[in-house]
């Protein structure tokens, strides 16, 4: 999430990092989040460094669902090597959509459906290797973007879990919390400095966790990156 801050220079963009929880008991909580100037390898890298030496060492995670950036990636194989890696559904069906004309659109939309929504890993190979010979002719470049990430979009198929697919195949649980953020800054435009962002972020991650009754305290960091 991108916000914008006052400066001596003008306005400049804040990245925000944010990291999110789904528990055993299915109770999503905000774990921390973290302003960086822009979404790199390194910054995505002292963030993850943050939790890990927090104690989220990754013993009982079983998968982390990310939205796709490379900066993420890249430091998610440094720091949580051995944890599966989850693509964001969503981000991808859009990535996908940006190579298809829009009157097909719908129809493309409808065939990826079938593979994200699939109940079993064979249902949903099955339906990826009919999506390839249905579009590879029209739309090499979007059966490209899907078959290059496969493996990472179908791991939550592989992961045995009373959670429900829905809350494992996207960053979806994410983003709603990100346009809370976004409907309550809104109105204030431009922040007067990074600790305001802090306070408004803080003020909203901690209502949200409330309603899901998971107030445990995170850690507010608040160096200027």
């Amino acid at each position: 999430m991108v916000l914008k801050r006052k400066t001596g220079f003008g306005t400049q963009k804040r990245t925000v990092l944010v990291a999110l929880g789904i528990r055993p008991d299915h109770k999503k909580e905000v774990i921390d989040f973290r302003q960086v100037r822009s979404e790199s390898q390194s910054a995505c890298e002292g963030f993850l460094n943050s939790l890990y030496q927090r104690g989220l060492q990754g013993q009982h995670l079983k998968l982390m669902v990310v939205d796709g950036g490379t900066g993420l990636d890249a430091a998610l194989a440094l720091v949580y090597g051995h944890v599966p890696v989850q693509r964001c559904w969503a981000h991808k069906t859009r990535n996908v959509l940006n190579y298809v004309k829009r009157a097909d659109q719908k129809a493309v939309k409808k065939d990826l459906q079938r593979i994200s929504h699939a109940q079993t890993l064979r249902q949903a190979q099955q339906a990826a290797q009919r999506f390839v010979k249905r579009w590879q002719t029209q739309y090499p470049k979007a059966t490209s973007c899907l078959t290059q990430n496969l493996p990472e979009l179908l791991a939550f198929l592989r992961m045995a879990t009373s959670l429900p697919h829905s809350a494992l195949r996207t960053t979806n649980a994410i983003e709603r919390r990100f346009r809370e953020v976004r409907r309550r800054t809104r109105p204030m435009g431009v922040f007067s400095d990074h600790t305001s962002i802090d306070r408004i972020m803080l003020s909203v991650f901690t209502f949200e966790n409330l309603k899901q009754k998971t107030s445990t305290p995170f850690l507010l960091l608040t160096q200027n990156t």
